[in-house]
């Protein structure tokens, strides 16, 4: 086989090898049957089925005043009647209406808004002649609601006559495209205990700002770039005990879950800390008693720890390989080193690898003095250890100059 070819195979055979596994796309959820179908109402103006109330809220006006269901609702109850009623029963009468909007997986006809636009104070002034805040639009009876088309009318409809703003009769103007699949993460829903009407002031009574946890909001053009909050931006508040109260605290999770409650062993991740925050079990004796705690469970070191690796057998090494440990004083290498390393080389070899031991054991120690001086003193040292001279001499190093007629004591 020529030696390019193997040479390819082998690279494709590595990358294969290190290319960690891709995970299945969860499939996307299915589509209502009995949702109303857009495209097939396209010829059919917006304004028509869409006026003051949903469609079909004035005994079924729109849908039959021009005669094009009339004759579906003559007719026993069927697909037709699911478009708007979770059931409906002909005797004795029972139809209960579905959610208006519907609020599932899918958002037909989703609305395109730059938040961007409208905040961006020179743009506003100039082509209506005012500023729009976030309470213009997401503040009514004094409480926190989702914009609708009620709201967008107090600049859009054509009683304003505001001339350099899309009228409300113009759907186009907001609504593009089809149907696609609502971002949970915009939904606040499952174990989060979240109001917005607690977060208007905080516990002195002094106003939090919309752009406090919205922050990329006065920066969005359209859906797609508007994310949601980021766990990090209620740090700042919630950590502080002049604004929030203790157990409101991030550390404590049941202040902002349901089914979640902090204990010793279960400790808040690094998002919903400040930089300065320690869990409950730093103490000032940790440094020296954290050993054991990362030996049973090093992947909790790196809830905090980011750099580590979450391996009980490399995750301490960013620490260790930049600070001592405490019995490596001044002394440690000339006189505690060798006995230690004797009873425990296991200890050692956490952070030194053979070769370094080898390395340094390679030059010529301290205790052997200047060059031609340790002749006259290395006998007593040996006749009282001679272990640490077998360290680097080995047994026959001594009978090599010690042999009758060279050199005698």
């Amino acid at each position: 086989m020529p030696g390019g070819l193997w040479r390819l195979i082998v690279v494709a055979w590595l990358a294969a090898a290190c290319t960690p596994p891709r995970r299945a796309e969860p499939p996307l959820p299915e589509v209502d049957p009995s949702r109303l179908d857009h495209a097939k109402h396209a010829q059919i103006a917006c304004i028509s089925c869409h006026r003051t109330r949903r469609p079909g809220a004035d005994d079924h006006t729109p849908c039959d005043d021009s005669g094009c269901h009339k004759q579906e609702f003559a007719a026993t109850p069927g697909k037709v009647c699911l478009v708007c009623h979770t059931d409906v029963v002909a005797q004795p009468l029972a139809a209960p209406l579905k959610d208006y909007p519907i609020q599932d997986a899918w958002q037909a006809l989703p609305p395109t808004f730059s938040h961007a636009k409208h905040l961006d104070s020179a743009v506003m002034e100039q082509r209506v002649g005012f500023h729009v805040a976030c309470n213009d639009c997401h503040l009514r009876n004094d409480a926190k609601v989702r914009p609708d088309h009620a709201t967008c009318s107090r600049c859009h409809a054509a009683e304003v006559e505001l001339a350099k703003v899309p009228a409300m009769e113009n759907c186009s103007g907001c609504h593009r495209g089809q149907s696609r699949q609502r971002v949970r993460a915009r939904v606040l829903t499952g174990d989060i205990k979240f109001h917005h009407d607690q977060h208007r002031r905080d516990v002195k009574g002094a106003a939090i700002k919309c752009e406090d946890c919205h922050k990329r909001s006065a920066v969005s053009t359209g859906y797609d770039d508007h994310a949601a909050p980021r766990v990090e931006s209620c740090v700042s508040c919630h950590d502080d005990s002049a604004r929030v109260p203790y157990e409101l605290r991030m550390r404590i999770c049941e202040g902002c879950h349901f089914e979640i409650a902090a204990s010793l062993t279960k400790i808040a991740p690094r998002s919903h800390l400040p930089a300065t925050e320690r869990p409950l079990d730093h103490t000032l004796a940790f440094r020296r008693d954290h050993a054991e705690a990362a030996g049973r469970a090093a992947s909790r070191c790196a809830t905090c720890h980011v750099q580590m690796s979450g391996n009980s057998k490399d995750a301490c090494d960013e620490c260790h390989q930049r600070m001592l440990p405490s019995d490596h004083r001044i002394t440690f290498r000339e006189l505690d080193h060798g006995p230690d390393a004797v009873a425990d080389r296991n200890r050692c070899a956490t952070c030194h690898v053979v070769e370094f031991c080898t390395a340094c054991h390679a030059q010529r120690p301290r205790s052997h003095g200047l060059l031609g001086t340790f002749n006259q003193e290395h006998a007593r040292l040996s006749r009282i250890n001679p272990r640490p001279c077998l360290t680097c001499h080995g047994q026959t190093f001594c009978a090599d100059c010690h042999q009758i007629g060279r050199l005698r004591p």
